[in-house]
């Protein structure tokens, strides 16, 4: 019985409460649903279609860059020896057979003459890609050209490899004659199709004979920089010396790369009398203090991280001051102090700053802090004592994933990026020299879905967009953005049929810009 009635009074409660809420949600006026219409069905005309727009070619260069090299090659030693290479050692151009080098036509890597590099072994990796083949660039330059050209790419970016030029690597040694004409016509091809070339002088790929911590590399890159340089000057604008050297470890190194970077800018504009721009090129990908800006350890160590990534080279390039001392102060560090000579010969020799801000990543300091990290050179997080880490405080991660572990769709912090360089290093422009998302498992997807590159699409729109409210919002400056990379990300390659095929990504790339872009 007493159950009965708590049951009543339950079910009672239960219908008040839900009377209350019914009560509440009737509006005031209850007015009649006009009666549906319809009509009748047919398709629309929308289009998924996507035509490129191509570039006018040749390209124009009203006035040459630089002196053409008959009127330059004075300023090349006259002794060197220029030579071809051949599997068999008496077909080369040298008298004493010395500098003979094995060529082997089934790939690039050895073919013509190419000396070896550090980077070699990569690409020869069990499992991995074959850069004896890779993607065939040496080979279908000519082609790729016409397909830049034709979908409106008007820039193009590529790396010299030194050992194809300069096989030995060494000052003094002979000069591959052979390579100097493949390069020669790769730029007069991009000329021809309206796109216009870009070089990097050193992407890595090192000599084995040559190391950035020994001395003489000042004296061993402008041997064959110069070579570059004087002969296809006239016809290109741009020029990177050095790819991302500051991924090289804090010593005597960086100061090396400084001082042949800016006796190369040095020379090119007083002797060679060029007139294109001379830039390095930075990895960075903006450290954001883990737990926010109010936490005081992360957002030193936020700020430390920046300056051993960033601070170290581009204080004396942009601002004509000496290395930080948050890096000079770490006991045991391997670098010091510059001269005033040496800030002095180079401060002013970046014609605007370049870097490779593929993401973001968040820093926080090592168990124990970062000054006891730093007074201890055996802590493996020594000498930047940060910890980086992709993942947030709150146990998400940065953003959507790529197959490298430096890149991520994550644009909420490319505007602090672009603020960060510029109010820093307080450049006259800022030019993203290389940006991009291979995607997880692409390799393995049937053609179709690779051609269908969404998340590039994404990333790069994405990115591209907070790029454009730094500029028009903030006040940045930025010069250009140069996606990596034509022939990693952004194509696939049958390497049977050797055809090339473009993928979305391309041509969303390219729209973005004719929308948003500056017509020259």
């Amino acid at each position: 019985m007493d159950m009965q009635l708590r049951y009543t009074a339950t079910r009672k409660l239960a219908s008040s409460e839900l009377a209350v809420g019914a009560e509440a949600m009737v509006p005031p006026q209850v007015h009649a649903a006009a009666a549906p219409q319809y009509s009748t069905f047919t398709y629309g005309s929308m289009s998924a279609n996507q035509y490129a727009t191509p570039s006018k070619s040749p390209l124009a260069i009203p006035t040459p860059y630089a002196p053409h090299f008959k009127q330059a090659s004075h300023l090349l030693d006259l002794e060197i020896t220029y030579t071809t290479y051949s599997p068999n050692p008496k077909a080369t151009a040298t008298s004493d057979e010395k500098y003979a080098v094995p060529s082997n036509s089934n790939g690039a890597l050895k073919l013509e003459g190419r000396g070896p590099s550090v980077e070699d072994s990569i690409g020869t990796q069990p499992g991995g890609n074959d850069s004896n083949v890779d993607a065939l660039f040496y080979y279908l330059y000519k082609e790729d050209m016409k397909r830049l050209g034709a979908i409106g790419l008007p820039y193009f970016s590529f790396s010299i490899p030194w050992t194809r030029i300069v096989s030995f690597g060494v000052q003094g040694s002979p000069v591959n004659q052979q390579a100097l004409d493949h390069y020669d016509d790769l730029i007069n091809q991009a000329i021809a199709n309206g796109v216009t070339p870009t070089i990097t002088l050193l992407h890595y790929d090192l000599p084995l004979s040559v190391s950035y911590s020994t001395k003489n590399f000042t004296d061993h890159f402008p041997y064959y920089a110069h070579q570059i340089m004087t002969r296809f000057g006239d016809r290109v604008p741009f020029w990177v010396t050095i790819n991302e050297p500051n991924l090289q470890l804090v010593s005597n190194a960086l100061t090396n790369i400084l001082i042949a970077h800016a006796n190369l800018y040095h020379w090119y504009k007083n002797d060679l009398k060029g007139k294109g721009k001379i830039i390095m090129k930075f990895a960075n990908n903006l450290a954001m203090p883990l737990n926010g800006k109010k936490n005081a350890t992360d957002l030193a160590a936020a700020y430390r991280y920046q300056d051993f990534s960033l601070g170290i080279m581009s204080n004396p390039l942009f601002l004509g001051t000496q290395i930080l001392d948050s890096v000079l102060s770490t006991p045991g560090i391997k670098i010091g102090p510059l001269t005033q000579d040496e800030i002095k010969l180079i401060h002013g020799t970046m014609d605007f700053f370049s870097f490779d801000p593929y993401s973001s990543s968040f820093a926080t300091p090592p168990p124990g802090g970062i000054e006891a990290c730093a007074s201890n050179s055996s802590d493996p997080n020594w000498p930047t004592c940060v910890i980086s880490t992709y993942d947030a405080a709150n146990g998400w991660l940065l953003g959507d994933a790529s197959s490298v572990g430096y890149s991520y769709i994550a644009p909420q912090h490319v505007r602090e990026q672009f603020n960060y360089v510029w109010n820093t290093s307080r450049p006259s422009g800022i030019l993203v020299a290389e940006f991009g998302f291979p995607a997880i498992g692409d390799a393995y997807k049937a053609l179709d879905g690779q051609r269908y590159d969404l998340e590039k699409t994404i990333y790069y729109q994405a990115f591209l967009t907070e790029m454009l409210k730094a500029m028009h919002e903030d006040g940045v400056n930025v010069v250009g953005a140069l996606a990596w990379a034509y022939l990693e990300t952004n194509e696939t390659l049958n390497l049977t049929s050797l055809e090339r095929t473009y993928k979305r990504s391309m041509f969303d790339y390219v729209d973005f810009f004719h929308q948003h872009a500056r017509k020259s």
